[in-house]
């Protein structure tokens, strides 16, 4: 990763009052609604309810590097290695007395979707089960090829039922006058973020994968609020600075990595650092990219169900394999790497084809390596280094 940002401090604290804000919630009983990563919370944030992302405590943990402990008291419970890493932390700090990273806020209602993969709704349906309390599943079709009418209509009707779910269990009006001003501060920081991210395109960057990693928390938790643009306004605004003075994500950058996807949140800067030390910057991942959001004010569910049912998450094999050769060409990338990641498995299968195809189609060295992107009890370091110095091999003799 990159110098310090100043807006590094900004970043902690506003993680810090959106943590300390869940906590005066559940003391005012302003109810706090689970929801997942990509999800329209622009609808809970619209209802002035609290939205809580237990994905984010699950790489929080491992970015601790206890993910592997909170993991073992979920298997000790009967629950499978083969889950979900951010579920199993999720499920076992429920079970433990041991609270390594600060206890999980326990919902008042939970709020899933199945875009994303299977093992979320799971884990929702478990923790209201054992937390008591009401769940809905956002269904949305997997989009193979086109997207039809018949789908889309299939979804916006599913956001109106989850409305009148949210009115039903907290007793509060929907209003969608609000929603549009929801909508309208998303639109500001999902602009903002993907104006951020792209200075990962200049050669040399000010900005790469890595530090996006570390920033992204507020575009995840504060979506459609005011804090949320001044945040990434900010660092927008820091990253031209930078640019200005000749500060670099790294100082030798001589290659542009495309990496997919989550990265190995335990060993951050230890992939961080090796990637620096062979003069490479990893610069995007259709990870990051998740919340470069765009939303049409005029039709609130129409954009919503459009945006959330048809990220890259719920797509085919074929779109996949053209988003990362877009993202490839977007970024003039040297190579490109691709992570296996045992916790996530729809965005896993089928790798080793992809990489197949992608340097067929592009003439780029590129590799696969296994691992998980919380547990360590996983990851193999020493095969992974040599995989990566034989890519990084390549790489220059490529040039």
């Amino acid at each position: 990763m990159s110098e310090p940002f100043k807006t590094a401090g900004l970043m902690k604290e506003l993680m810090a009052k959106y943590y300390a804000r869940g906590e005066e919630c559940r003391r005012e009983s302003i109810p706090v609604v689970w929801v997942t990563a990509v999800f329209p919370v622009e609808i809970v944030y619209a209802m002035d309810l609290f939205p809580y992302y237990p994905e984010n405590f699950g790489a929080l943990a491992a970015a601790r590097k206890v993910a592997d402990k909170l993991s073992e008291a979920a298997e000790s419970k009967g629950y499978f290695q083969d889950l979900c890493g951010y579920a199993r932390c999720g499920l076992g700090d429920a079970y433990t007395s041991e609270h390594l990273v600060g206890q999980i806020l326990s919902p008042d209602l939970l709020l899933s979707c199945n875009t994303q993969c299977g093992s979320l709704p799971k884990w929702f349906e478990a923790a209201g089960r054992f937390y008591k309390a009401p769940y809905f599943l956002l269904d949305s079709p997997l989009i193979e090829n086109g997207v039809s009418d018949h789908s889309k209509n299939y979804v916006i009707h599913q956001l109106q039922e989850m409305i009148e779910f949210l009115e039903v269990n907290t007793k509060r009006r929907f209003d969608f006058d609000r929603l549009q001003e929801v909508l309208k501060l998303s639109n500001e920081a999902c602009q903002l973020w993907n104006d951020c991210l792209e200075m990962a395109a200049l050669k040399p960057a000010p900005f790469g994968f890595f530090d996006a990693c570390f920033h992204m928390a507020p575009i995840v938790t504060w979506r459609g609020t005011q804090m949320a643009v001044d945040y990434y306004r900010q660092l927008k605004q820091e990253l031209e600075e930078r640019v200005e003075k000749k500060i670099y994500a790294i100082p030798n950058e001589q290659y542009k990595i495309y990496f997919d996807h989550i990265p190995v949140w335990p060993r951050l800067r230890w992939f961080s650092d090796m990637f620096a030390a062979n003069n490479a910057l990893v610069v995007a991942s259709q990870y990051t990219h998740s919340w470069a959001m765009k939303f049409d004010l005029a039709h609130p569910l129409q954009t919503l169900a459009e945006v959330y049912s048809e990220s890259f998450v719920n797509r085919g094999f074929d779109y996949r394999v053209k988003l990362k050769l877009d993202f490839i060409k977007h970024y003039n990338c040297d190579g490109f790497v691709l992570f296996s990641n045992r916790s996530c498995k729809p965005n896993s299968f089928g790798l080793y084809d992809k990489r197949k195809q992608i340097t067929e189609l592009t003439g780029l060295p590129g590799m696969v390596f296994e691992a998980d992107m919380s547990d360590t009890r996983f990851l193999q370091e020493g095969q992974v280094q040599s995989l990566l110095q034989a890519f990084f091999e390549r790489l220059g003799n490529k040039k």
